[in-house]
């Protein structure tokens, strides 16, 4: 598993976008349309940006690889309420 952890504004999305695009992964974001916009100013085609809702609603093909952009937004958005603490290993 790739897990890109750095400060904000530090190039994490483009980084993100690069390995979907050499792992042929899917990303699932808060916004796909300016995921598009974003990856099209970088350069970057031939990316699915998929809402994070298809991860749940089984618009997904299950062998499909999914890689998430802003992992903390897709949690407090869809299991905030419950969740109230995680731990995160920076190495692995």
């Amino acid at each position: 598993m790739y897990r890109i952890i750095d400060d904000r504004g530090s190039g994490k999305t483009g980084r993100l976008m690069l390995l979907a695009k050499e792992t042929g992964s899917k990303i699932a974001c808060n916004n796909p349309g300016a995921m598009r916009q974003k990856a099209y100013a970088y350069g970057i085609t031939g990316i699915d940006f998929i809402p994070y809702s298809d991860l749940f609603n089984g618009t997904i093909n299950p062998d499909d690889k999914i890689m998430i952009d802003e992992l903390e937004v897709f949690v407090k958005g869809y299991v905030d309420g419950q969740l109230t603490g995680y731990t995160l290993s920076k190495d692995d």
